[in-house]
């Protein structure tokens, strides 16, 4: 199956030479990269041209689209989401980087994937911030249900991050368009600040599939470079960011309990717990929405936190199913 590797661009001349480096480097194929660039006056669509002739000796089916209008990130993400040829795609963002078997690796799984009806395949990773990795999430393997894994991003126990993924591309172009943009009490724009649109598209492809195969393997690089969106939200309005996230994790479990999936209400609960929390800490928010029972939630996310958290208490595969399954008991 053709793997299509989505890469948007927007004035990433600094870190883009060493983003499609590690894309022109994989080895499976048939492979196909897929650059969407808007709006970049940094030499960025030089570096791409240059990056993509070398894509194109080595075998590997390009495809290069420019705007001049900048439409905020998610939906640049989607342009070339749509023009993927490929079964499968990735994205990949400008600063992120794809370990050289990255491509095997993953297709291997998807060929898996693909016979049993599953959309999503997904590896763990590093995390590079200042020319400095370490390793980051489990290195869990195997066969997860949709709420073990979304729950598992949820208490970063599995990266909330797209480029961790290979996605059957019909089922992604389906799925990603309820998360560009959508109303939340806050009155966020999910396309200007897109946090959270991606933990809600992968956990649907899960959902879609009926489960996700985790591999355990270390095989990308995410690099918090100093044009890494996640990087400035941690240093500049990191509740907005935890909010996004939370909200976007609720709607999608309000779906699943709506559906009547098991233990999805309890996964509801957890997260209407962190937004008040997050209520609380965000600026302005605290003395207008402390009552006794918003107080209460966000206690009782300080106590989920100290329990579920993998950062703060890592466990093994077998303890966390034990615990999910709790939560449909």
């Amino acid at each position: 199956m053709k793997l299509s590797l989505l890469i948007p661009t927007h004035r990433s001349a600094t870190t883009i030479e060493r983003t499609l480096g590690a894309a022109v480097r994989q080895r499976h194929r048939p492979l196909e990269i897929c650059v969407y660039d808007e709006a970049s006056d940094d030499g960025t669509r030089d570096l791409v041209r240059r990056g993509l002739a070398e894509a194109e000796r080595r075998g590997i089916e390009v495809d290069f689209a420019c705007s001049d209008e900048n439409s905020g990130p998610v939906r640049a993400w989607r342009v070339p989401l749509h023009r993927a040829g490929g079964e499968w795609c990735c994205f990949v963002w400008a600063d992120d980087v794809l370990g050289d078997d990255f491509g095997e690796r993953m297709m291997a799984g998807a060929e898996r994937a693909a016979a049993a009806g599953r959309k999503l395949v997904f590896s763990s990773a590093v995390v590079e911030i200042g020319g400095t990795t370490a390793p980051k999430y489990s290195d869990d393997r195997g066969l997860l249900t949709p709420i073990e894994y979304s729950l598992g991003i949820f208490l970063r126990r599995y990266s909330l991050n797209q480029v961790n993924g290979v996605y059957e591309t019909a089922a992604a172009r389906e799925v990603f368009d309820r998360h560009v943009d959508f109303d939340n009490p806050r009155g966020y724009d999910y396309n200007r600040y897109p946090y959270g649109n991606d933990v809600g598209f992968l956990s649907e492809l899960a959902a879609a599939g009926g489960g996700v195969e985790v591999l355990g393997e270390r095989l990308v690089t995410l690099v918090l470079s100093g044009h890494s969106m996640s990087r400035r939200a941690l240093a500049t309005h990191v509740w907005q960011l935890r909010w996004q996230y939370t909200f976007n994790f609720l709607r999608v479990w309000r779906w699943w309990a709506e559906a009547g999936v098991a233990g999805a209400d309890r996964l509801v609960a957890m997260a209407r717990r962190r937004l008040a929390l997050c209520d609380l800490l965000l600026p302005g928010g605290g003395r207008r929405r402390r009552t006794p029972a918003t107080a209460a939630a966000a206690l009782g996310a300080v106590v989920d936190y100290l329990r579920w958290d993998y950062e703060r208490r890592p466990t093994d595969l077998g303890l966390y199913r034990a615990r999910v399954a709790e939560l449909a008991a």
